[in-house]
């Protein structure tokens, strides 16, 4: 996995993705894509949303990720993980190193038209 960003703005995506299956927890996830993690973390067997149940979090945790409360509903979680899946679609701009590969010469940032990109 690589995470792409510009050190002229603060736009940053998703790290590459990859495909392929991998075992991670108790889960087997098709590669690294939020879709395959959302995937595993709402049917993981031991600490799935998918059970009705309420999950408790640091209350520092909830209000940085700006949540009313530190205990939420499990399929709230649910919706909050898509939403942020469905971000993540949004701000992807090369999908898979592969394709960063074949256009890195000349790419230009999507916010700023800037070529100052670095990958951690």
């Amino acid at each position: 996995m690589a995470y792409l960003h510009c050190h002229s703005c603060d736009w940053s995506q998703d790290d590459f993705w990859s495909f392929g299956f991998h075992k991670y927890g108790y889960f087997w996830r098709w590669g690294y894509n939020p879709i395959s993690y959302f995937l595993s973390i709402v049917f993981s067997w031991k600490y799935g949303y998918w059970r009705p149940q309420r999950r408790e979090f640091d209350a520092w945790l909830a209000k940085d990720l700006g949540w009313k409360r530190n205990d939420p509903h499990s399929w709230w979680l649910i919706w909050f993980h898509f939403k942020k899946m469905l971000k993540s679609f949004k701000r992807q701009k090369w999908w898979t190193w592969k394709s960063w590969q074949k256009y890195k010469d000349t790419a230009i940032c999507p916010q700023c038209g800037d070529r100052n990109f670095d990958i951690d």
